[in-house]
């Protein structure tokens, strides 16, 4: 599709101002005391650089090794966490110019670099920069991937590296937010029927790049098995979300509680927190005596029998959980944010946008090329499966760049503007 895709210049130097500006904020908001997911994120570093992850008598696979992976990387150097926050600055940065890089492909420059500016001043992203969070880095490998995978149809005498590079960053963004692994199989399943049906070589180019991204995954899901003895087992906190997906009980909606809170151990932000004492403190007391993975398997076995008794009330947590992913809105126990209208207002016209640009792809399919179908379904599943696990916006984070780039490209090739002449 070189009609869609034509080459692009280095545009290093348009974003060091946007640099600064990154590295002011992680300056400014930062906190040198580690605060609610860091804590995580920190010990599976420090587990490391002791040369394992988790313990073996009672592995524990809330999340993926990737960002771990980079921390451990700092306290091998012996990095203040200034500095292992700052790298943020430049996972960002760098995601911003592979991102314009993408667009100028089908975007006129001035274009391009307004929709790379959208893309990088985003108010999710600046919030969650400040913290050891693994949505800079996630954020990163996904315009990595987006990069090379755009290469691959780009420049045909590179056509085998860029999907193996593309692989390789579609791969490490699946070792930072494991529920990559189940779009990857979707993705799989999908254009395996595609190309058995079309023997379309871009398909089978985007199934390559699918297999080269499981195997990069391989190592982690080979040690999982040895831990667990399950196979494409991608992590053990899946059962846990899903028991808070399904909660029957009013005035919750899916989202995701810690069990300290149900312990009465904190408080954090809720308003009320006896009911959900009350509500779950003894099914929670009953499976403690259990390893995490076999917890793991008890949350689900009780989230899927929530589910059949009160389908209605797993319906409405599900709608509960769309709105969480774009609009940071409604959770348990909580009370309405002045700070929610930063994500309402901007999330408010990515959706619109998404929507109108969704409408005008499937009414006119034939003028997507091959990589925004592709990306399209890839974010779709992704969305999909957020829904149906625990919607919350700072995941979405992982695949803004793909919205918009889906949508850059749908709109400037689908509609057209002209003045009604006087």
């Amino acid at each position: 599709m070189k009609e869609y895709f034509s080459g692009n210049r280095s545009v290093w130097w348009i974003f060091i101002p946007l640099f600064l500006f990154y590295f002011l904020i992680i300056l400014i908001f930062s906190a040198d005391t580690l605060r609610g997911d860091e804590t995580r994120h920190m010990h599976y570093a420090v587990n490391l650089t002791n040369g394992f992850y988790t313990s073996p008598d009672d592995p524990e696979l809330i999340n993926g090794p990737g960002y771990p992976l980079v921390l451990a990387a700092f306290l091998l150097t012996k990095a203040s966490k200034m500095v292992m926050i700052l790298a943020n600055a430049v996972f960002m940065i760098l995601a911003v110019v592979l991102f314009y890089k993408v667009v100028s492909l089908f975007l006129k420059p001035k274009q391009a670099l307004l929709l790379s500016l959208i893309f990088g001043l985003y108010p999710p992203s600046l919030k969650w920069m400040v913290y050891l969070y693994s949505e800079s880095l996630a954020i990163f490998l996904a315009c990595g991937f987006l990069y090379f995978f755009f290469q691959v149809h780009n420049q045909e005498q590179k056509r085998k590296r860029n999907m193996a590079k593309a692989a390789i960053f579609l791969g490490l963004l699946t070792l930072t937010k494991v529920i990559f692994g189940y779009v990857i199989i979707t993705a799989l399943l999908f254009y395996l029927l595609v190309y058995l049906f079309t023997r379309s070589k871009k398909a089978l180019a985007g199934i390559w790049v699918l297999i080269g991204a499981f195997f990069v995954c391989l190592p982690y899901l080979i040690y999982t098995h040895s831990l667990t003895g399950e196979p494409l087992y991608w992590g053990s906190g899946g059962g846990e979300i899903l028991y808070w997906r399904s909660s029957p009980y009013p005035n919750e909606y899916g989202d995701w509680i810690s069990t300290d809170v149900v312990f009465g151990k904190r408080t954090d932000d809720y308003f009320d927190t006896s009911n959900i004492v009350e509500n779950h403190r003894p099914y929670f007391e009953s499976i403690q005596s259990y390893t995490h993975i076999q917890r793991d398997k008890l949350l689900k076995e009780k989230a899927i029998e929530n589910i059949k008794e009160y389908p209605l009330k797993y319906m409405q947590n599900t709608l509960a959980s769309g709105l969480r992913l774009f609009f940071n809105y409604p959770y348990s126990h909580t009370q309405q944010k002045m700070a929610s209208y930063v994500y309402i207002v901007p999330n408010g016209l990515l959706l619109l946008l998404l929507l109108l640009s969704a409408y005008l792809g499937i009414r006119r399919p034939s003028f997507l090329p091959f990589e925004i179908r592709f990306i399209g379904f890839v974010a779709l599943v992704f969305i999909g499966g957020l829904v149906m696990a625990n919607g919350m916006i700072r995941h979405l984070l992982t695949i803004f760049p793909l919205l918009l780039i889906f949508i850059g490209f749908v709109l400037s090739r689908g509609i057209r503007i002209t003045l009604i002449p006087e």
